[in-house]
């Protein structure tokens, strides 16, 4: 296994092993850190003493199941906010965002420079809620991109490509609710961030469900589009991945664009956006690479599909959440 890319340079075999098995590869069984270990051939102690190394130091964001916000009516819809702001003031504005927990806050290097999600139960609270904040932060130009569909959500690293990479294609839109599966949400939540033990199921028993019964109601609800899969999740800086270009598209036919990119597997987020004239860029997706001549290849593949009439690649300057 070569590591002479830079996005596991600073890692030894083994532990680039465990981190492309941990996001690829993660067993769904009752002892998934130690059927990891034996699946992997890595030395059990090593997998446990690093994992919980890589949660204390945020390289491993969390193990689990990875919910899909679509099933929780509360966050049922979302929309990405692009504002321009100017440069001397975006670490204020980014305060004031932050205070209202989005998903993502980035400076971006385009005319709309601070880009952040916010989600709520329907378009008008979305609308509402992302009114209220560009008020808040006294921004005078701003769009509002609600999402029409996700294709793709899937957030991996392949630590020797150097490039994001998921051969997960299109998903699920209309998914089930929690509360008509009759689901416990907080249940739900810890799912998403398992305990770095032997044996993290067994505080589900608080909820009346035994281990087995848990990595069952998980298999269930990936086969319903309730949750994603059952992985981990990277935090991208800290494994060299320092880039990130989300591409964005004029396009006349945006849903037949959009099942196309989804097959792949550089992108990690592919959405469709009811837009507004002044930026009529319906399509977005994100890479993330370790240099962006990665991005700007899959930008210039992109480009030649017939569906295309213009594509741009405005890339992260800074996580503002960071």
């Amino acid at each position: 296994m070569s590591l002479s890319l830079k996005s596991a340079s600073d890692f030894d075999e083994k532990t680039v092993r465990l981190l492309m098995a941990l996001q690829y590869e993660l067993p769904l069984t009752t002892t998934p850190l130690s059927d990891l270990a034996e699946m992997t051939g890595l030395n059990e102690e090593f997998v446990f003493k690093r994992v919980r190394e890589f949660y204390e130091d945020g390289t491993v964001k969390r193990y689990g199941a990875n919910l899909n916000y679509r099933a929780f009516s509360r966050e049922q819809r979302a929309a990405l906010i692009a504002a321009k702001v100017e440069e001397s003031r975006i670490e204020e504005v980014a305060r004031i965002i932050n205070s209202y927990r989005p998903k993502h806050n980035y400076w971006r290097d385009a005319e709309y420079n601070v880009w952040f999600t916010l989600k709520a139960g329907d378009f008008e609270a979305v609308e509402r809620l992302a009114r209220e904040v560009i008020e808040k932060c006294r921004i005078k130009e701003y769009v509002v991109l609600p999402t029409k569909r996700v294709y793709k959500m899937d957030v991996k690293y392949d630590l020797l490509k150097g490039i994001s990479w998921s051969e997960k294609s299109e998903e699920k839109f209309d998914v089930p609710k929690v509360e008509e599966l009759g689901l416990d949400k907080i249940m739900l939540r810890k799912l998403e961030r398992l305990e770095v033990v032997d044996r993290p199921f067994l505080r589900f028993k608080e909820y009346g469900y035994s281990e087995e019964e848990v990595v069952d109601l998980i298999s269930e609800l990936i086969e319903l589009g309730v949750v994603r899969d059952f992985s981990g999740v990277l935090k991208e800086r800290k494994v060299g991945f320092c880039e990130n270009g989300m591409n964005v598209i004029r396009t006349g036919e945006p849903e037949k664009l959009a099942k196309k990119l989804a097959k792949r597997p550089e992108i990690t987020h592919l959405v469709e956006r009811v837009v507004p004239e002044e930026w009529p860029y319906p399509i977005y997706f994100m890479v993330h690479a370790v240099t962006r001549d990665l991005i700007e290849n899959v930008k210039s593949e992109v480009s030649k599909m017939s569906e295309v009439e213009e594509i741009r690649v405005l890339y992260s300057v800074k996580d503002l959440m960071s």
